[in-house]
């Protein structure tokens, strides 16, 4: 390649290099954290963990206590000589209101409550978000909020205190805003540049990967190792800024170290698509090392391909077949589960099954006939030119 191509083709690789990094970021907030069933799928799993419901029950149990004065109602009931010690015994009953809030956040009762609330509150945020009406809720007026009220009473109800919260709970208590009319404006500006983005982004990644490997002429198989090789770069290190900066991240902004635990935990649940991404961009990056060193003039390769010259030289179908049941199988065990969309599906397909057809391409040239040809001999005559 002339210097003009090289600075071409390398460039292009660092831009699409660059578009997979972002793309990875957009694909997530799109499918996670703008993804009702997604978004209630982790909230539930979020209710599950132990650390997380633990939080939640301690939050829950200390605004109940904070309606209702536990220690003045003891003492009005308790003898004189007693109601000294109607404080110890108001946190006491606190921890155990905690256990047993705890105990019921485990039953189906309560994620069923919990999952509910979430969806609605999701579902009503992302109708916002993206433009639509709902009821009077504009970006004038209004409030975007998780209402956990039915969950909130059920908890009173078991611990014996619902006439009392009932009497002294303001209208908005269980309720957790979730973003404000002053908010809306610029929250709906960016989700609906996350929704043009997120898609054009990564196909035009591809696209760049793609424009490289096929500027760089004479140089392919080395452009073709080198964007895999990029694309699990790119892997790590978003599998890096899942791991290593959310513990970061969480441990600047939570000042509370009782706190961090459930909060790394949401943290870690709440990101699991961008850590299914990752992994998925470092697989797809060794396929493409793989593949470019399967085409290569070193000994083990041309010893595959002389290995697969019969099958190649019976027909194209069966390498396809064998091709379509390894992506199925791929997809079944689907390391990112964000990405099953039909485009994303078909373009892959499509890349898997032209990779194919290249290599059986190449493998028949080399080996075009039954006739047996010593290791050497063929080694030498497939490649020594090339290589010369």
């Amino acid at each position: 390649m002339s210097r003009r191509r090289k600075i071409a083709v390398w460039t292009l690789v660092g831009l699409a290099s660059l578009l997979a990094l972002v793309s990875s970021l957009t694909v997530w907030t799109k499918r996670q954290l703008l993804n009702t069933n997604a978004w209630t799928n982790t909230s539930s799993e979020m209710l599950a963990d132990p650390a997380i419901r633990s939080a939640v029950s301690n939050r829950l149990v200390d605004g109940l206590f904070q309606r209702v004065d536990v220690a003045a109602e003891l003492r009005s009931q308790l003898p004189p000589a007693a109601q000294n010690a109607a404080p110890a015994i108001a946190s006491g009953l606190q921890t155990a209101a905690v256990r047993a809030t705890d105990a019921f956040l485990t039953t189906a009762r309560a994620q069923a409550l919990w999952e509910n609330a979430n969806r609605r509150a999701h579902g009503t945020l992302v109708k916002v978000l993206e433009g639509k009406n709902v009821r009077n809720l504009t970006t004038a007026n209004g409030e975007v909020v998780l209402d956990i009220r039915p969950l909130l009473a059920r908890i009173a109800s078991r611990l014996g205190i619902e006439d009392r919260l009932a009497a002294r709970a303001s209208p908005t208590t269980g309720q957790i805003v979730l973003l404000r009319s002053d908010q809306l404006a610029a929250a709906q500006d960016a989700v609906q540049a996350f929704n043009r983005l997120s898609t054009f982004v990564a196909l035009a990644a591809l696209a760049l990967y793609g424009g490289a490997i096929a500027l760089a002429r004479g140089q392919r198989r080395s452009v073709l190792e080198v964007s895999g090789a990029s694309l699990v770069v790119v892997g790590l290190i978003v599998l890096i800024v899942q791991r290593v900066a959310g513990n970061q991240i969480i441990n600047s902004l939570v000042k509370t170290r009782a706190n961090r635990e459930p909060i790394h935990h949401a943290w870690l649940l709440e990101t699991a698509m961008l850590r299914d991404i990752a992994v998925a961009l470092i697989v797809y990056g060794v396929l493409a090392l793989v593949a470019g060193w399967l085409a290569g003039p070193s000994r083990p390769a041309v010893a595959v391909r002389r290995f697969l010259a019969p099958m190649f030289r019976r027909s194209a179908l069966i390498p396809q077949g064998i091709g379509l049941v390894l992506f199925l199988m791929f997809l079944a065990w689907g390391p990112n589960s964000g990405s099953r969309r039909l485009l994303g599906i078909v373009i892959l397909a499509a890349l898997v099954s032209f990779g194919i057809e290249v290599l059986r391409r190449q493998t028949v040239r080399e080996f075009p006939g039954d006739a047996a040809v010593a290791p050497e001999s063929a080694y030498d005559a497939a490649h020594k030119p090339a290589l010369n």
